[in-house]
């Protein structure tokens, strides 16, 4: 049984390495993990509280037009990340 804080900081690593993959806003980042938009933007706001720095790339007229990109992992290993994607979302998806 996972705690609340070991779910909340896999959901962080897992939303980490799907930014990292592809040019994601909100609305694909919702469409990819399923996820409500305000767990989004906590987890995407508490990032850098592990480390990881994320930032939100303009690439249009309006504001919300962008993507978010990973800028730094921190002490983080993406490549573990990426191999153990199937853990964290099992870690997410287990009863609290």
């Amino acid at each position: 049984m996972a705690s609340r804080q070991r779910k909340a900081y896999c959901r962080k690593l897992l939303l980490a390495h799907i930014v990292s993959t592809a040019r994601h806003d909100l609305r694909s980042l919702e469409a990819c993990t399923g996820m409500p938009r305000r767990t989004l933007q906590d987890s995407l706001a508490d990032l850098g509280d592990i480390g990881i720095a994320c930032t939100f790339v303009q690439d249009g007229p309006k504001n919300n037009h962008g993507f978010y990109r990973i800028e730094d992992w921190g002490d983080h290993d993406p490549a573990w990340i990426a191999a153990n994607v199937e853990l964290l979302a099992r870690e997410i998806s287990g009863p609290d």
